[in-house]
Order: C-alpha cells, then structure tokens, then sequence
C-alpha cells in the first residue's frame, strides 16, 4: 500500500512539473514570445504573506478555461479577449484571448518607415532638434548634463504649444531627469552615455534596453488580477429586493418614478431659494466653484468602472407609466405613448433560478481602474485601436490615428461595435430615410459610449494622445523595444497617471473629501460594483450636469467664447464666429440635450487659430477649447435639482426619442431590485429615517423642507401608509439625492468612498503597489505619479500654454489664475462674471466663512434668463412604416405564385392532351370522300357548341354524298351524324361575327358550329349548298347577331332536356302514372303536345341504349320499331316497343328478338341470319371475333340445336328456355334513362319485372316509397368454382366490423398511431419550450404564442421531411420485408405512410407559414436594438433599421423560406393524383428536385434566426440510410443490359425480353425500374416483371399510355437499344403464398405481376404455403387477353388455380343483348368446353365482378380459412372497389372468422 501511494505521489509530481514546464513555454520569455503574450512573461508578484503568484495564477488560468458553468460571468463582471464577440454585440463574451497572427500581409510589430518625427520647435530660444533615437558616439556640449530632480515647473518643461516642445514631462515622469539650458541654447536629445547617466541615477537596477524580463502587465479583460480568485462574484452589504424574492422588479408600495422625478426638475432662472447668495443666475451654479470639467471628467470615470447600460437578451421591458398630467403624454404629445420604454439590464445567466440565488446583473467592463476606456477590455478591441485602415498594425507602440498628425484616432472604418443610438437632435431625418447615422463617423475608443456627447469625446481624445505621446517618447529612449513592449509599458504609465488623478484629485474634489493613504494590496477584498453604486450613488453627478458647455480660445485671444451653430448650422460644416456679448456667446454654446451622438461636431467645426497660436497645421476648435470652455464655468449647483437636458431630454430610443433620466434612475433600481432608502443606510451605518424632522437632523440636507414633504405627501396618498413606514418605500435614489448639500449626502458619500476605496485596495496592479518579483514601478516612479496633475496630462497633449487654463481645471479659475492670464481677463473679454466659491466644512456641511472666496466664470447657461439653444422634444417611430408595401407584395405574389402553380397542373394536362391528340391525328389520317361527281370535299376543323351546360368541342366536320354531315373528333371518332337527305328545306343562320353558323335541324338538335376565321366558316356554308344544289332543298339564309342567334337555337342541352320529358311520359303512359312528383309541367296540354310530336333519330335511340349508331344491333331494334319506316321513332311507336317488353311473357320478347333477325319474315332463321345475330350481339358487347372463330362456331351452336340448315321459332325459343327467368328481365337499357322493372314476383322470390319497373319509376319521380333497387350486373359468381374443401385451423371468437377492421389494418394503424404520437410529442415539446420555459424570452414576449406555433410546426417539419427519407428507400425496404420483420412493420403499406408523412409535413409547413407570416409582421414593428439581440447572427450595420423586406429578402432564412415556399408549392402540386395522371412528366420532374428542397431546409436552418439549426439532428441518421440506398442502385444502374427480344402485342402492349444480370435475384411479383439509353440513361419508369425466378431472362411487357411507354413501343419495334435495370423492389404482390388462399385480381395491363406468379405456380409442384388461387382478370375487351393467353393456358390445367375473365364492355345484366351474348357463350362452353372469345376453359363474365358476393362466396366455400389474401393491381376505382369489399366483407358479423387482407398497387 505504502509502495502504491508513492507511485501516486510521483506520477502527481512529474505530471504537475511537465504542466508546469508546458505554460512556462506558453508565457514567452523570449521576444517573439512575448509579444503574442496576453499576461507577461513573469509573474513576479509576491504575497505579502509570501505566497507567490505563479503556482495561484497557474492554477486559476487551468480554472478559468474548464469552467462548464461560466457562460456569462456572474454578476457584475463580464470580459472578452476576442475581437469577433465584438460583431455580434458588445462586450462579455467569454472566449479565450485571441491575439493577431503575424502574417505577410499584415506584420505584427512592422517597423516604421516613415518620414522622421519633425524638429521640435520653441517658442522662446528657437528650433530643438529631438532625434528619434539615440545616435551612438555622438558628441554633445560638455555642459549639457541631466538633473535628476523634483517635478519641473511649467516654464522647466513647456517650450511651446506642440507636444514636442513638452516632452521634458515625460522624460522627468519615467526616467526622473529632464534637460535643459539656458536661453538661446540649442537643447538636443541627450547622448546615449548622458541618458544611461540619467536613467541610472534615477533605477539604477533597469535595463530598458533589454525585454527579455519586463514586469507583468495586466490584462485587458481584468482576469488573473486577483490570483486568488481570478474571476470574483458579486458583491452587496445587502441581498436584492426582488418582488418575488428571486428576478421579478421590487414595486411594492413606491412610486411612479415620473412624480418622483417631478421633485428635482430645476426651475428656469433658478427662481428657488439660496439662502447662501442672492438671487438670480448665480443660484443655478456651485457652491464650492466646481467646474463643468469636474463633471465631465466624472462621467469619464463612471465609463470606466462600470458599464451596465446594455439591456438584456432576450429583452425584457419595465416600461414606466406615464402620468396623465407629464408632458410625455398623448393628451399632450404626438407620440402617443402611455409608458416610457425601459428595458431590463443584462444578467447573469447563472443567477435568478431561485430566492437563494437572486438575479445579479452584469457588468460588461472590469470594475478596476484599467485603462479600459482607453484601450477596452479584450486584446481583440485594443488590437483594433492598434490597427490601421489597410490593417497594418501601427508601429512603435501607437494607437491608430485619423491621420499622421494624430489629433484624433482613426475613424470606425472597422466597424468596432460603438454604441450608436440614433441623435434625437435629428429625429425627423431618420424616420424619413428610415435609417440612423453611421457608426462609421465616430473616432475608435476603448469606451464604446466614449462618443456619446462632446464633452466626453473630449477627454477620451485627452487619454488618446497621452499614450502616443509616452509610446513616442519610449520608443525614442529605448530604441531596442519592440511595438508590443513599448505599448504595453506606455499603457502601464498611462493607467498608473489616470488612477492618480481619479483617486487623489477627482475623488476628494467630488467628494470634498479623501480615501486616505494607500496601504497595501489586500485579494481578500471584491472589488465589483455595489448595487447601491451601480443604482444610486454614482448618479449623483446627475445633479451638476449642465445645460451645455462653452468653447473657449486661448489667453492670446483673450479668452473669446467661440460660437456653435448647433442645430442651425450644417451637420459637421459649423461656422465659428468670435462674439463679445454674453447672450450672443451662450446662444453659441454647445447644448447638451442637442450634442448627444453628435460628438465630432463642435470639436471639427472650422475655426481658424489665432495668429498667436503660431503656425498651425488645423483649421478646427479641435479639443483644446472645448477643455478650457468646460473649465471655465460652473457646473450646475449641488442640490437636487436637475437640468431639463437630462430630466425630460437625455437621449432615447428612436421610437421614444427623450426620455426623463431621472425616472430612469428610479427605474433602475427597481430592475436590480434595490432596497430602499432607508435599508441602504442601516447597510452602511447610519441612521433609520422616520419624519422628515429627523431627516434634516440626521442628514443636514440642504434641500428645500417643502420638497421633502411633498415626497412624503405623494407616497403617503399613493399607498395610504404611516408615515414610520413611508420611508422604507423611497427609493435611494431618490432619498440620496435628497440628503445633498455642497457634496454628496451621507450616504451617498459612503457608498462612493467604499466603492473606491475597495477598488484601490482590490487591484493587484495598482500604481502604488510595490510587492512584485519585478518592479512595475519604483518608488521614486510612485511619487512622480503622485505629483502629477489633470493639468499637467492637458497642457502636454494640447497646444495650450499654462496662461490658457488655470492649474486645477476642476475649480473655476481664482484671482491667482487672473493675475497668471492677465490677456484672458482684458477689457476685451466681457464673458467673465465674478462669483462666489464657498468652502464648507466637513462636520457641520455649513459654510466656513460668511464671506465667500472670489472666482471667476462665464454665465450659467439658462434657457431664461440666458438665451441657449433649444431642446428638441419628444418624437415618435412606428418602426413598421417603411413595410406595409413589402409586406403586402410580398404575401399578395407568394399567394398569386401558388395559384399559379395550381393552375399549372391543368395547363400541363392540357398540353400532355394536345399532344396525345396530335399524335393521334398524326397517326390517322381522316378520310376524304367522293362525291357523285368524282369531286373531293376536305374535312373542316371547328367546334360545336352543345349549350351552357356541356359548352363547346373541337369537332371535325365532313359531308358525305347522301346528303349526312358526319361531325367526328379529332380521334376520327364519329360523334353525330346529321340527315339532311330528307329536309325539305334549311334554315342556315349566318353570325354577324364572322364565325359562327346555326343550322335548325327541327328533328333533333340544330347544329352550331363556330369556325377560326370567316374563310373556314364560308367554306363550310359552300360545301353545303354545293351539297343541295341539285336537289329540291332549299337553304334560307339569315342573320343576327350571337345573342340572338344562341338564345333561338335548340342545343343539345335543351334537346337533352325535351328527351327527358319524352322518356318520362311514355314511362307515365305505359305503367299509368297519373302525375309525376316534381313535374307538374307535363300536365301541360301545350307541352305535352310538343312531347308527342318528338321523334327520336337513330342515333338519339343508340345514345339511350349506350351503342354506336351504326352497329347492327340498334340497326335491327330501330328498323323493328319503325313501322312507319320515316327513319325517326316516333312516341307511338316508341310506346309500343317498351310496353312490350315491360308488359310481355318471356316468349313473346324471344319471338320479338327472332323477328329482329328474321330479315326476310320467313318464319325460320337461316345459318346467314343466324351467324347476323351473334355477330350483333359480339358487336354489341365491343367485342371481336374472327370470321373463321365466327362460323366454327355457328356451326358448334347448330350443331347443339340438332339442324345445320334452318332455325324456327321454336327451336329458337327451345334454346332459351334454359334462360327463360333471365329472358324475362331482359329490358332495353337506356343510358342517363332510369327503365322500369316491374312484373309479378317470381316463385324464387325474384321480384318480377313489373314490380321491379314499378319501383324505378317511383323512384325517378320520386314517390314516397322506394322500392329495391335491382339487382345490377350479372351473378359473377362463378358456379364452377370447384367446392375443394381445404383443411385449416379454425380462427377466433367472432368479432364485430371495428375489430375487424382493427385486425385487418393493425400493423397499419399501431404504426400511424406511434408516428403521428411522436410527431405530436415533437410539436408540443417545443411549444412547450417557447410557452413555459422561454415565456419571458424576447421572442416569446414579441410574437405571442405565435412563435409557440411555428416553433412546434418547424420541428414537426424537420421530423416529418427527414422521416420521409425512409419510406424512399426501396432496396433496404425489398430487403427487410424478406425478413421476420415483415411481421411487425407493414412493408407494403410505405408508399401510403409516404403520403401521410408528406400531408402531416405539409399541415405543419402551412402553420409555419401562416404563423411566421403572423410574426414577421410583429417582428417589423419592434425596435432595431430588440431585434440585433434576438437575432444575433443577422450581422446588420446599428444605423439600419431592418424592414419586413430586410427580413424576407436580405436575410438567409428569409429568401431560403421563401424558396421553398415555391418549390414546396411545385412539388405538392404535382403530387395529386390528377397530375400524376395528366402531367407525369412534371410529377417525375418536381418530385426529383427534392434534393434542392433538402438543400434549401438546411440552409434555411442554418441562418438562426430563432435557435440553432436542428434539422440537421433529424436529417443526420434518414439520410445515411438513404444514401446507402441509392448508392446500392448507383451501382446496379450503371450497367447496362442488352435487350434479347422485343414483341409488339396488341392493344399497346410491348413485350421486353433482356438479359438477367449476374447475381439478379427476385421473386415473382416484384417490380424493376427501367431507362434506356436510347431516351434517357436517367429517367427510370418502374414495371413489373411479368418473367418467373426461374426463367433464364427478364421480361417485361409495357403498355403504351404515356410519352414514356409509346417511345418505348416507338423505339424497340425499330431497334433494339440497351437498357438500364435498377431493382428488384418488393412489394405485397411476392407474399402470395403466406396465405392459405389468394386472391389474384389484376385490371387491365395490370395482370402482369400476377403472370410472373401464375408462371411461378405452374413452374412449381410445390407452392409452398397457399393452397388455392382464384385469378380474376378485369378488362374493357378480351383484345387484351391476347398476349396472356399462352400463360392462362399453362396454369388451367392446375387445380390449385382458378381463372375468371371478366369483359366490362357490357352493360346491365338484363338488358337485351347481353342476355343474348350471356346464352351464346354459355351455349357454346357446353358444347366446346372453351370460351367463345378467349378459347380457354376458364369462364369468361360479362360486366362487372362483384367483389362482395363474390369474397361471400369464398367464405363458405373455405369455411376454415380465417385469413384470405387479396392482391390486386390496376387502376385505382378498381382497386378501391376490391378495397371497400375487403372492409364490407371483413366486417361481417354473421359468425364467419375470415378476414380479407388487401394488397394492391396502382398504375
């Protein structure tokens, strides 16, 4: 055990020593190093105790970077290292430091090659040349020696007004010494031996010249300065007061801010009460004499400690409400706001989850004095500084400049993240242009709000120019230090000055009192920010702003005030003008309501120096009097009072362009749950106040005692509290600011001093801290630090003389500074006014002396009693103006492109049918027929109009020789035909259009036709009198106009509409009706004339029975029932007829059918007529039989009568008595004409035909009682079916239709169920999410539940479009469906959840669309700065502010939304099932472009506008899978396979023979996808294959009924091209055999899957699990049988299988001719044991299957058998006919247990 602690003990060791080894390696103790080091080469800091800081800091910096929890920093503190957190916001990102890379392009430290510094210039002995280096061994005056003494005076160090002439500051602040001679004595930069001298005497120990080993220098972002704890917490004296304890505002019982902020408004013209001065001006000013720089300065240092200002993200509001009585109201403003806006400060992200861990808000900069106003808080943002506009990085240590003069530093062309609201100065001009000014106008700082007003610019140029000026002079004196070096040593001194003058000269001149002596560094103490700081106690200066400052010129120009245009001049173009009146010289001031981000303005205004200044290089007021203005008048006095510039006009957002600051205070510290005012001073030791007696006692406030009680006043009627509690409802604002008297109050003071004082003695790198390893400064450094004053930094970076400003600028100038500057205070300068500066003493806040001290300034600046300029005043932004127009284009054409996506479906069926028709023409030729006289009439194209109803047709109209116009299609199929050879005359009306024509027809229907032009149509009428013109038919020609024309013509519509009537009352007449219900208008004497003199035409009779008007069976019937012989029926005639055979015997309709064919009347039927009647009856069925097939088997039939001559009557009726019950249904069936059926009820309990017409008629008229409706269609159930008893276990319990509709589809629906569960679950999780858990996200509080919708669809859309993959692959699908699996997951079934997931993902994209349309609209409204946090990833210039068609158009989610929207449209579109019918092609097109579709969802996933991109989590495993997929196709259809033989079958079919590929295996049944190279090597079509296993090649045959398939037909009767072959495919087809029986049921050309499986069968003895087969072949004629013949024929002979053929091209069961078709086929099957047509020995049916009887059937035939297979391929009503009989049959509850499981496919 021992032994194993040591090797744990040494392992420890030496890893910690390697770690050790590996940072020390990091740290750069070499040059190049060093200068890519964030932290120094050394940590030389030792602890007062002696710890030392190496082993700490390494520790905290492996801690800093593997924090998981440090996400945003606590509290108060963030910081970040990286440049490129800066392009999505501000500071705080917590990336690790990111330092520039040398490259070629852009060198790290490149070294200056540029012209020499310019000679130094003196004013008094003439030019001093300062080299910029050293020269070795160059002589100098003997006497010229260094003098290491005390601060210089202002003459031993300012030679002149440039900065070269001031260096002698600097060489005595770092190196102690400093040189000069006497007058008239060139002064060189010292030798390199003198300077050694210099530097040595004052650091004996330093060698500058060597960089190996510089002392530590601090970070920008403030980590590591504490080594104990590197990154420090939060800290208060008290927990936050939050409403609920943990984030909510603390409310309570305080209130509204506004009233509160009523209390300090500071009353024009100081009309309040002084008791320390008379009235007037004076009032307004300080007390003690401190200065608007004094003021400014603070705010200066506030920036530097503390950044809170950025709301958080997502934004949450806690707007204040507006009084009714505040002139921000919309009784009294435009704006029409009721609430102020206020956004919440940011937080941490790891605070606010419970009352123990309350929310604590973020401070974006360090809290340490640092530089950080300066030079940021990231190496990334101080690298920018650093970085030219060409992105050099400036040499020797400089900060970038505008120009080589280096007034100003550069311009933002970098585009820094600078705070950049909109100037409310000009608000009309942004809402105008829709846009504010650019970022790009501000000078780059480390502050990023260092350009929000002059006077703050002011001082960040002053810190601008510091550093460069101690980088020159360090690169000067240590020419052997890198860039890198000297910028960080010219930092170190500029931090060190700064945190001397803000700690030893501001603090005790803002304060009126000091921290005391530093002692030491102690890291046990926090630094950050106090909450009663952050909220309260630093916004005391509030109370000193002023209205605006002055510009003031220089003493040799007697201290003039410069004039500022402000807001009348031109934006950056002022004119300066020199005034002597005090009016005219404060309406020049810069104001400050007016200057906000407007910095740049009064500093570049042109204004030319004073011939005094000398030679000048600038042509602007540039800093320098901007300084000396703010210097030489008061600040606003210290009281509680507040200017009107920040009380009702400080700066707001665009949409609420002023605001009142002092609200906003208050509000504040309600968002950072505060405590009140009197919890504040209990914190920090001091006194409860109860009454305002104990107020002035314990505070001896200054303010007003009216004040105080009406604060008490308000708060007492708002809430009705005691007065004891009163006070514990103040916010402390608004009690400490009430408690001041010539300084800060109490409180106030005591939470500013420990705030500092904890600052000082937390910060490791604190100027004054000497325990370090190495020295950051030595002790004679520190006290140099600590003599050297604001004056001092400002003389030497301006051109200002000590007779320009007085040497305390933070005190208005005293009667010494008057008598120093006697030119500033000539006769000249009226401005000067004399007041009084009190001083006070500390205990008693009272003045020391009643006689004042005597200083001098210029006028308060007051809108009263001194003209000034203007505040502008509240305005107002709707930020959706600028979109109504985009937003509603933009729906309105996505709206109109979708309709005309839909609209395209039509469009391409149409042209698909155009071309089908112009093949067709191309492929039959219309005939052109002679005339008597050997002429030739062409055929004319037009169309015929039918009426309202049916519209128009393109017809083709042909005249024959007797006198008929035949109207056909362009198909050549006749369509009408019209007998003129019997009209006596012609009515011919002739349209004035030009093009129409109406023939009256008075027998039928008028022919109106309308032709392209006025020549076809004058063709047409000259074929017809060329017809008639040599008869006795006269033409009479009319004409009228179209109206007229159309409104007389008797259209087919109207003639449809009067045959109606005919039918209805010869039913009436015939079975006695006497008054049709509905139809009171046939008791119309005059129409029922008109009814009875209709005759029908021929071809009207053959339209009624459904037929051809030339076939030979309507030519009989109609020449049988023209008795008369005029060629049209007439009601008489038609009435007979049909009481005959509604009314006659069975007999009498067989001898009414022999008299139809007993052409001569002979009484027998001879084997001529015999042979007419069954071609008739073939004919009427559309059947075709050959001649030879036709007499073989009139002869069998003959030969079955027993006579070969002659049949009689008797005979005739002998052969239909075996059909007599069939015989006496037999009716005429009329198309679109319900026949009646009616006659005594059979003893098999049929009912008879009059029973059954007497119920079709009720029913057509609508009786009562509606009998049975007839039985329809032949009993298709096959007699012949062979009762084969088959043994099977008996199934289940009986059960009712739901549970066998549960059992039949129960894979189906537990799958459906699981994925629309999961698909559910995915909606309402994130909806969840953006309704509960990110309700307060700004998003979430923007959209509503809006985005709660969108959310939840755009997840189900990601789920649904990546799920979808699956069902697409077809191989992995083929292959597991061969597996056990097929049990448990419906394989067959994916093309039907293919559907339903693309209809599922196309709900959800429509509530995404609808929604996202919903929240486009709330997101165009809201403000540019809610929107640049919610949507962080749309980088967009601060000055833009994003409209709708940002949003849509220049946003990646927006146009890829917008894409797919169309090509989402497309491809739904052309899904239907119409256009997969009519428009393939683009179907197969669309659908194919999904690729892009998936393209576009990523894409539009990856622009984040609302979370990160997920659908790439939902596509990732699908589109493995699918790849893997369609890389096992991309292999196989590379190959190509020769194609052996090719058949062209009849009736389009086309019959492929081709190779079997290498290892092709497939069971019968299955499909393969087929392209070929002679179309196309990438447009694949799937077959199936009609080939067995176990035949050596593949076949398949194709039916030609698109482009595809005809080419294919095309192609291969020609040549024999190759193919490409991707398959097999599985489908339900191959699981025939799982079954015990199956039922096969092909329509049409989809026999062919159930060919390959009857080959299979007839292959194998053994078919495995299935004990009988029943095929079923549906199909229009047995033309189609022709080529399955041979197929049929193999497998007849098997007793497992059998075969039924149904023909559909026969009508109703007892109508007359398929009772004669129905006898002759049976007939002839007994006779030849073969069909009639097919000459198989397979039943052939006419009409029908009846699918329902027929499964009934199979029940009790195979009463065992509780699971029938039904598989069926074909069109779709064929299938969902199969469909619904499966259900019907599954869901009877009349004991049986058999269930019919369908498989189908569709073509």
């Amino acid at each position: 055990m021992y032994s194993f602690s040591c090797i744990i003990f040494l392992s420890v060791y030496i890893s910690f020593l390697g770690l050790l080894h590996i940072v020390e390696g990091q740290r750069g103790l070499n040059d190049n190093d060093y200068s890519n080091s964030q932290y120094g080469s050394l940590f030389p800091y030792v602890d007062p105790d002696g710890v030392s800081a190496e082993d700490i800091i390494l520790h905290a910096k492996q801690d800093r970077y593997t924090d998981p929890n440090d996400q945003s920093r606590s509290s108060h503190q963030t910081r970040d290292s990286s440049y490129q957190s800066y392009q999505q916001g501000r500071r705080g990102s917590k990336q690790r430091p990111v330092t520039l890379q040398q490259s070629p392009h852009r060198p790290l430290f490149p070294q200056w090659s540029g012209p020499k510094p310019s000679h130094l210039q003196n004013s008094q002995n003439g030019p001093v040349t300062f080299p910029e280096s050293p020269p070795l061994g160059e002589s100098f005056k003997a006497d010229a020696e260094p003098l290491v003494v005390s601060k210089p005076s202002p003459h031993q160090w300012i030679f002149g007004r440039n900065k070269e002439d001031k260096l002698n500051l600097i060489s005595w602040l770092i190196d102690g010494c400093y040189f000069y001679t006497k007058k008239d004595e060139v002064q060189q930069f010292l030798p390199t031996s003198t300077y050694e001298k210099c530097k040595h005497a004052d650091n004996p120990t330093e060698n500058p010249d060597n960089e190996s080993h510089p002392p530590e220098f601090q970070t920008y972002d403030g980590f590591f300065n504490n080594p104990f704890k590197v990154d420090l917490g939060a800290v208060g004296k008290v927990p936050p007061v939050y409403k609920d304890g943990t984030y909510e505002p603390v409310e309570g019982e305080r209130i509204n801010p506004f009233k509160a902020s009523k209390l300090m408004e500071r009353k024009p013209g100081c009309t309040q009460h002084d008791p320390l001065s008379s009235s007037g001006p004076e009032g307004c000013g300080s007390k003690t004499g401190k200065t608007a720089f004094l003021v400014y300065f603070g705010q200066q240092v506030v920036e530097e400690l503390l950044d809170a200002q950025r709301p958080g993200c997502p934004p949450e509001y806690f707007n204040v409400p507006i009084p009714p009585d505040h002139e921000f109201s919309s009784e009294k403003n435009e704006s029409g706001k009721s609430e102020m806006p206020f956004l919440r400060s940011r937080w941490s992200q790891n605070s606010g989850h419970s009352p123990g861990n309350p929310r604590q808000q973020l401070n974006e900069i360090t809290p340490w004095i640092d530089g950080g106003l300066i030079y940021g808080t990231a190496k990334g943002w101080a690298d920018v500084l650093r970085t030219n506009p060409d992105g050099t990085l400036v040499p020797h240590g400089l900060l970038a400049s505008v120009d080589n003069k280096g007034y100003f530093p550069a311009i933002n062309k970098l585009r820094l993240p600078l705070a950049n609201p909109p100037p409310p100065a000009h608000h009309s001009v942004w809402t105008k242009q829709h846009e504010t000014a650019n970022v790009n106008r501000f000078f780059v700082l480390g502050n990023p709000r260092g350009n929000e007003n002059a006077f703050l610019l002011s001082f960040g140029v002053v810190l601008f120019r510091w550093h460069n000026l101690i980088a020159t002079y360090l690169h000067d004196s240590r020419p052997k230090w890198s860039g890198e070096r000297i910028f960080q040593e010219a930092r170190k001194w500029v931090i060190g000055t700064y945190q001397n003058i803000v700690m030893y000269d501001w603090i005790p001149e803002w304060l009126g009192d000091s921290l005391g002596e530093y002692e030491k560094y102690d890291p046990s103490i926090d630094p950050q920010i106090e909450q009663f700081f952050q909220t309260a106690a630093m916004r005391f200066g509030h109370t000193l702003v002023t209205p605006g400052g002055y510009i003031r010129d220089y003493a040799c120009a007697q201290c003039k005030l410069v004039a500022f245009a402000g807001l009348g001049g031109h934006k950056g173009m002022h004119t300066a003008q020199e005034t002597s009146r005090n009016s005219a010289a404060s309406y020049g001031a810069v104001r400050t309501c007016n200057i906000f981000w407007r910095p740049q303005e009064p500093l570049l205004m042109k204004y030319e120096d004073h011939p005094c200044v000398g030679e000048s290089d600038r042509d602007f007021a540039d800093i320098d009097r901007m300084l000396m203005g703010l210097a030489s008048h008061k600040s606003e006095r210290e009281d509680n009072m507040i200017v009107e510039d920040l009380r009702g006009r400080v700066f707001g957002p665009l949409e609420f362009s002023r605001r009142d600051l002092m609200a906003v205070n208050i509000q504040r510290g309600r968002d950072h749950g505060t405590p009140d005012y009197n919890t504040a001073r209990e914190a920090f030791g001091l006194n409860r106040i109860t009454s305002v007696d104990e107020f002035f006692k314990e505070t001896k406030s200054a303010t007003p005692r009216e004040i105080v009680e009406e604060l008490e006043r308000i708060h007492r009627k708002s809430h009705n509290s005691s007065t004891k509690f009163l006070w514990d409802n103040i916010d402390v604002w608004t009690g400490g600011i009430l408690e001041t008297t010539y300084r800060p109050g109490r409180l106030f003071r005591a939470i500013i001093k420990d705030q500092f004082a904890r600052i000082r003695n937390a910060d490791r790198f604190w100027f004054e801290n000497k325990n370090w390893k190495k020295e950051r400064f030595t002790a004679t450094q520190i006290d140099r630090i600590k003599t050297l004053k604001v004056f001092d930094i400002i003389v030497s970076v301006t051109k200002m003389l000590p007779e320009d400003i007085q040497a305390n600028p933070f005190r208005v100038p005293t009667e010494v500074f008057k008598q120093q500057s006697p030119q500033c205070f000539s006769a000249q300068n009226s401005s000067w006014e004399t007041g009084r500066c009190y001083t006070f003493d500390n205990e008693t806040e009272l003045p020391t002396s009643l006689q004042p001290n005597t200083c001098y300034h210029f006028p308060q600046l007051d809108s009263s009693l001194v003209p000034v300029e203007q505040c502008t005043g509240l305005s107002s932004y709707d930020y959706f103006d600028g979109s109504e127009i985009s937003f509603i284009t933009t729906f309105t054409v996505i709206g109109i492109i979708i309709l005309v996506i839909a609209s395209l479906v039509p469009v391409f069926a149409s042209f698909r049918q155009k071309e089908k028709d112009a093949a067709m023409r191309r492929k039959t030729k219309l005939k052109s027929f002679i005339s008597e006289s050997g002429s030739y009439d062409s055929p004319i194209s037009a169309r015929e109009y039918l009426g309202s109803k049916e519209g128009s047709r393109a017809v083709v109209l042909i005249f024959t020789p007797n006198k008929v116009l035949e109207v056909r299609s362009h198909k050549d199929e006749l369509l009408r035909s019209v007998d003129f050879s019997r009209a006596d005359e012609l009515d011919v009306i002739l349209v004035n259009d030009g093009k129409h024509v109406v023939i009256k027809n008075p027998k039928e229907y008028d022919c109106v036709f309308s032709f392209e032009g006025k020549i076809l149509r004058t063709s047409f009428v000259t074929q017809l009198k060329k017809l008639f013109q040599e008869g006795s038919t006269k033409i009479n020609e009319n004409t009228g106009s179209l109206h007229q024309s159309l409104a007389s013509a008797l259209t087919k519509d109207k003639r449809l509409r009067k045959l109606d009537k005919f039918f209805k009352l010869v039913f009436a007449q015939a079975f006695s009706i006497d008054q049709p219900k509905g139809e009171a208008e046939l008791v119309d004497p005059k129409l029922i004339r008109e009814v009875i003199r209709t005759e029908l035409t021929k071809a009207e009779f053959a339209n009624a029975l459904g037929m051809e008007s030339g076939s030979q069976f309507v030519e009989k019937m109609f020449g049988l029932i023209d008795r008369d012989g005029n060629g049209y029926i007439s009601f008489k005639e038609f009435l007979e007829m049909l009481v005959t055979f509604a009314k006659g015997t069975a007999d009498e309709k067989s001898r009414l059918m022999f008299e139809m064919y007993d052409i001569n009347r002979s009484g027998t039927l001879s084997p001529d007529e015999f042979k007419g009647m069954i071609r008739s009856m073939v004919e009427a069925a559309n059947a075709d039989v050959d001649e030879e097939e036709l007499e073989k088997m009139t002869k069998l039939m003959l030969k079955g009568l027993g006579r070969d001559s002659e049949i009689s009557l008797h005979t005739f009726q002998r052969l239909m008595s075996q059909y007599q019950d069939t015989l006496g249904y037999a009716q005429l069936n009329f198309s679109g004409v319900n026949v009646p059926e009616s006659q005594p009820m059979a003893k098999s309990g049929r009912k008879s035909f009059n029973d059954k017409a007497r119920a079709t008629i009720l029913s057509i008229y609508g009786m009562d009682s509606i009998m049975e409706e007839g039985i329809k269609g032949i009993d298709q159930v096959p007699k012949e079916i062979e009762r084969t008893s088959v043994t099977i276990t008996p199934g289940e319990a009986a059960q009712g239709p739901l549970s066998r509709w549960i059992e039949l589809y129960r894979l189906q629906i537990f799958w459906g169920i699981m994925y629309t569960l999961i698909f559910i679950v995915i909606f309402v999780e994130r909806a969840y999410v953006y309704s509960v858990e990110k309700e307060h996200g700004g998003l979430r509080r923007i959209a509503g539940y809006g985005v709660t919708v969108t959310r939840g669809a755009a997840s189900a859309i990601m789920f649904t479009f990546a799920s979808l993959l699956l069902t697409m692959c077809r191989n992995i699908i083929t292959r597991l469906r061969e597996t056990f699996l097929h049990r448990f997951i419906p394989f067959d079934s994916f093309i039907g959840l293919h559907k339903f997931i693309a209809i599922l993902g196309l709900g959800s994209c429509l509530i995404h669309i609808v929604g996202h349309a919903i929240n486009f609209y709330h997101i165009s409204t809201q403000t540019a700065s809610d929107l640049s946090c919610l949507f962080r990833d749309y980088h967009r210039p601060t000055h833009i502010l994003p409209k709708f068609h940002y949003w849509a158009f220049q946003t990646v989610t927006g146009l890829s939304g917008i894409a797919l929207v169309i090509l989402g449209a497309l491809i739904y579109s052309f899904a239907t099932n119409y256009a997969r019918a009519f428009a393939f092609r683009m179907f197969w097109i669309t659908h194919n472009s999904y690729p892009l579709f998936y393209i576009l969802m990523l894409i539009h996933g990856s622009g984040r506008l609302v979370q990160e991109p997920l659908f790439f989590n939902f596509l990732c495993g699908p589109l493995i899978i699918f790849v893997l997929d369609k890389l096992i196709s991309a292999g196989r259809k590379q190959v190509e396979i020769p194609v052996l033989r090719a058949e062209i079958l009849p009736s389009n079919v086309t019959k492929l023979e081709f190779a079997k590929p290498a290892g092709f295996e497939y069971k019968s049944g299955q499909w393969v996808r087929i392209a070929t190279a002679a179309l196309s090597a990438r447009e694949f079509h799937p077959f199936t294959l009609s080939s067995a296993p176990h035949e050596p090649h593949l076949s398949c045959h194709i039916r030609a009924v698109g482009p595809f398939t005809a080419n294919i037909r095309q192609i291969y009767e020609r040549s024999l091209p190759k193919l490409f072959l991707d398959g097999p495919y599985g489908e339900g087809h191959q699981d025939w055999w799982r079954y015990d029986v199956s039922i096969l049921v092909g329509g049409g050309i989809g026999v062919t899957p159930f060919a390959s499986i009857l080959k299979d069968v007839a292959y194998s003895s053994n078919p495995r699990n299935c004990k009988k087969i029943y095929f079923l072949w549906v199909t229009r004629t047995q033309k189609q049988f022709e080529w399955l013949v041979d197929i049929i024929r193999e497998v007849e002979a098997n007793k497992l299988i059998s075969v039924h053929l149904f023909i559909t091209q026969i009508y109703n069961k007892f109508d007359l001719r398929t009772v004669l078709l129905y006898v002759f086929e049976r007939h002839f099957q007994r006779i030849n044991n073969r069909s009639l047509f097919t000459g198989l020995k397979s039943t052939t049916h006419f009409g029908r299957p009846n699918f329902v009887q027929f499964f009934k059937t199979l029940r009790s035939i195979h009463p065992n058998v509780s699971k029938f297979g039904v598989f069926s391929c074909g069109p779709f009503p064929l299938t969902k006919t199969v469909d619904e009989a499966c259900e019907e049959v599954s869901s009877l509850t009349d004991g049986a247990e058999s269930i019919f499981q369908h498989h189908f496919e569709n073509f």
